[in-house]
């Protein structure tokens, strides 16, 4: 409904309504505050990915078909997976990795249809896959460095992740920002996408820091095969038979990725159990 071209500045107004939103939220007691050092490298990387990375996939969903930033978004998988290993030495058994690799072979079938894109596109897709996937692992290790609630380390990292983005507007944004005519109809279509915003962005953080990079990188996949196979049964939307046996096939492996990781850490969790009670001493009744 708005032609609001400057992804960056999309971005500042975003963040702004949910750091509005965080505040209320601390305001009304809902968390405690947590103090962290500014000067900590783990914080300072955190505040420059999350300011960064953002800007770049807006700027490569407009710069880019969607199908083209579904290819180069499956790309984030394997680097979560390569960062974990690397940062945290966290390893995934062969079923986990066979049922990583048939989601993104089925998006790939769904996405490969609608693959055009720009140069400029291509530059900020490339840059945008490492950030992320930096992004969505070092959350989540932030958060466990200083045992906080999802809302505090967002209250933290946010008003430095605004400056960031601030400084990377113009790299970013076209010219004419300031001609841009602020309508009613222009204000309220772009103040509710910033409350849209504050709700995907605490549920996004939720579950980095929570549950992990990996099902951020799966909720992000499966919500858009849902959305293609929901819209074809609802409201009979055409998408080629390709595309909807890939969303089908990504859902269904996703699924049973979620069941064979459950099912694994009950395993887990058992036989640290049984190590536990092997471990404890033996005593005699009198």
């Amino acid at each position: 409904r708005v032609d609001f071209g400057f992804p960056a500045a999309l971005c500042n107004i975003h963040f702004a309504v949910t750091l509005l939103g965080v505040e209320l939220l601390y305001r009304a007691g809902m968390y405690q505050q947590v103090n962290v050092n500014i000067k900590d490298p783990n914080f300072i990387a955190i505040v420059l990915v999350v300011g960064v990375v953002t800007p770049l996939n807006n700027t490569s969903l407009k710069l880019n078909s969607i199908g083209f930033y579904q290819i180069f978004k499956l790309l984030v998988t394997p680097g979560v997976v390569l960062l974990e290993y690397i940062l945290d030495g966290k390893t995934l058994s062969c079923t986990r990795i066979w049922c990583l690799t048939a989601v993104c072979a089925f998006v790939l079938l769904s996405s490969a249809s609608d693959t055009d894109f720009s140069p400029f596109g291509i530059v900020a897709a490339s840059l945008w896959v490492p950030l992320a996937a930096a992004y969505k692992v070092q959350w989540g290790r932030v958060k466990r460095r200083y045992n906080c609630s999802t809302l505090a380390l967002m209250r933290a990292v946010l008003p430095y992740a605004i400056v960031v983005q601030t400084l990377i507007s113009p790299l970013v944004d076209p010219p004419g920002l300031f001609e841009f005519q602020w309508t009613s109809e222009a204000c309220f279509w772009i103040g509710l996408s910033g409350l849209c915003a504050f709700m995907v962005n605490f549920s996004g953080f939720l579950v980095m820091g929570n549950i992990g990079a990996l099902a951020h990188v799966l909720l992000g996949q499966l919500k858009t095969a849902i959305v293609m196979v929901g819209a074809t049964i609802l409201f009979g939307s055409s998408y080629g038979g390709s595309q909807l046996l890939g969303a089908a096939g990504a859902i269904i492996f996703i699924v049973h990725y979620s069941y064979v990781t459950i099912e694994e850490k009950e395993v887990l969790e058992k036989d640290r159990g049984d190590h536990k009670a092997q471990m404890l001493p033996f005593i005699q009744s009198k």
